[in-house]
């Protein structure tokens, strides 16, 4: 026998967008069959211990019926408790009707004078089963219940032998109560028993209700919270980025540090890599320029070494001149 864990239907994420989409009716009906398997749970052990203790009884009485009765009753809560381990809570809930009817039988058929006026409370046991079925199966299933026992007891009044007393009750004033005594009692039983649990069924569904508002109420503020700290950590991560463009368009590199939990994370280290490769440009543009300016030096420097050569070199010989008037003796 065990009991089905609450955990197994539920969920250690709070109730958000991913659980919106879950119906409503599939919530209930969960709630519902952990209910119907706790209270199976507990009326199979109950039944199984009755059936133990009535065991010694039965030795005693050296009745045979009344062993066999009480043997098979042991059987079928032991393969109730199987169906129940396997979570078939209709199975088991059958099986228990199935108990109960068949022990209230055989323990008239266990008369050995026939159906006796002392043998007319056990009809009355018969209502077990018309709770039972009230507590495990859907309630609408009372009244089948009830009219197979009313069918019982009046097939066993009818077709089983009769005690001296019993057919002498009959023949006297007292019959027709003492047959509609049992059968008004299931009647009853039934009737009550269906509002009963049709009121608690009411009541349990506004009290799932009501604790789901309490659910969905308690989510929605912390949704909003998280909501707020989110657009706080949003706000401070814009900050964070407006302040490095700002440092980087004035020439200072200064690094966005963000958490990786942050929203923004990834865009601040896409910018702090773009940054990184701003800097390494503008350290390339400032070797390219300070390469031209000393090239420009050493240009101006070949450039007036020339000069400077040109200038300290000798100036070439001049040959004499020929004078045509000298030559002819003039």
């Amino acid at each position: 026998m065990s009991v089905l864990p609450v955990e197994k239907y539920r969920t250690n994420r709070p109730l958000g967008s991913d659980n919106r989409s879950v119906p409503q009716e599939s919530i209930q009906r969960v709630r519902n069959e952990i209910r119907r398997q706790q209270v199976v749970t507990f009326i199979l052990f109950v039944i199984f211990l009755f059936q133990i203790a009535s065991l010694p009884g039965a030795i005693m009485m050296k009745s045979s019926l009344n062993i066999a009765a009480v043997i098979l009753g042991i059987l079928l809560c032991g393969i109730a408790m199987m169906f129940n381990r396997w979570g078939q809570v209709t199975i088991v809930s059958i099986l228990l009707i199935c108990v109960v009817d068949l022990g209230c039988g055989l323990m008239l058929l266990d008369s050995p004078m026939g159906l006796d006026v002392s043998s007319l409370p056990v009809f009355d046991l018969l209502v077990v089963s018309e709770l039972i079925a009230a507590s495990l199966l859907p309630t609408i299933s009372i009244f089948p219940v009830a009219a197979s026992n009313i069918l019982f007891i009046a097939g066993m009044m009818i077709f089983m032998p009769h005690s001296p007393d019993f057919t002498m009750m009959l023949h006297s004033n007292m019959a027709y109560d003492m047959v509609m005594q049992p059968i008004s009692l299931q009647i009853v039983v039934a009737a009550i028993t269906y509002m009963w649990v049709r009121s608690a069924l009411r009541a349990a569904a506004r009290a799932d209700r009501a604790e789901e508002i309490a659910e969905l109420q308690q989510v929605k503020a912390t949704l909003q919270q998280s909501e707020i700290e989110q657009k706080r950590l949003l706000d401070a991560g814009i900050q964070e980025l407006l302040r490095a463009l700002v440092q980087s368009s004035n020439g200072k590199i200064l690094r966005i540090s963000l958490s990786q939990d942050h929203v923004l994370w990834k865009v601040g280290n896409s910018i702090n890599l773009l940054l990184a490769r701003l800097h390494r440009t503008q350290q390339i543009e400032q070797e390219n320029q300070q390469l031209r300016f000393q090239l420009l030096q050493l240009r101006e420097r070949v450039y007036r070494a020339e000069l400077m050569s040109k200038q300290q070199e000798p100036p070439p010989p001049q040959k004499p001149k020929h004078n045509p008037i000298s030559s002819h003796g003039f």
